[in-house]
């Protein structure tokens, strides 16, 4: 079943064009992963400096192995250590779909 995870990622006046082009890079593999099924960068019209990941997954099992490689290689860590605050994390199952 196909989950969105959705990342709210604060930043600073200081911190946004670093995290943003690390976010820019890292996202081209994220798509490649396998089981994602696309994903998209939002900036935050009334404040440039919150960031949101909006993905969507195959299923949970997918985005776990996901997490796993980004945590394995170092990525995670190194990326939480550029952002001056809590990165939010939501996974959502999709209830509803209206067309």
């Amino acid at each position: 079943m196909t989950i969105i995870v959705v990342l709210d990622i604060p930043a600073t006046a200081e911190t946004r064009d670093a995290i943003y082009t690390t976010l820019s890079e890292a996202l081209v593999e994220t798509r490649r992963f396998d089981g994602n099924e696309g994903l998209e960068l939002l900036i935050n019209q009334e404040d440039d400096a919150n960031i949101v990941v909006y993905e969507r997954w195959q299923s949970r099992e997918h985005y776990d192995r996901y997490l796993a490689f980004r945590q394995e290689s170092g990525f995670s860590a190194k990326f939480r250590a550029m952002i001056p605050g809590t990165v939010v994390v939501r996974k959502f199952d999709i209830d509803r779909v209206y067309t």
